[in-house]
């Protein structure tokens, strides 16, 4: 298993072996199948997984100083933000070993299930795109890296 980190529009050009897990306290309904149910898994007509959430990090989100957005962020530019070192300290207090072992359980029974050969990549889902300051990737990002897991934002083909 790989773990990457993605945005909701970039999963409409994701392969078959990419299942994107949503980090976002609120979706796009699309990602639900505009069920407005956020326990609603389907695949898209690509065959592509979609609906699943990762609740602790969700919840690390939802504990986090709210953020009214860069346009009105006092402290642009980064790394001063209160809402990232919020949301910092709210991943730091996760416990990893049992984060990793559903990763790891969710892209082995999701391979199996599916008869993928290709490695499993979990992407975790931010709405943000990379170019934004503001985005909790790069705190999901270090916080991963910094227990040595390798994390880094997806690129084509992934390596």
């Amino acid at each position: 298993m790989i773990l990457r980190t993605s945005y909701f529009y970039q999963i409409r050009n994701f392969k078959r072996n990419m299942i994107p897990v949503s980090t976002a306290i609120w979706d796009p309904k699309y990602f639900h199948n505009f069920t407005g149910d956020y326990n609603y898994l389907f695949k898209d007509k690509r065959g592509i997984v979609n609906g699943l959430r990762c609740l602790p990090i969700i919840e690390c989100g939802r504990a986090a100083q709210s953020c009214k957005g860069p346009e009105h962020c006092a402290y642009n530019p980064q790394p001063a933000c209160p809402f990232l070192k919020s949301y910092r300290d709210n991943l730091e207090q996760l416990n990893i070993n049992t984060l990793i072992n559903d990763f790891n359980y969710l892209a082995s029974a999701y391979q199996t299930y599916e008869h993928i050969n290709d490695e499993i990549a979990i992407v975790l889902i931010v709405y943000e795109t990379p170019k934004n300051p503001c985005s909790e990737r790069k705190e999901l990002i270090s916080y991963f890296n910094s227990r040595g897991i390798d994390c880094k934002e997806l690129t084509y083909p992934i390596i």
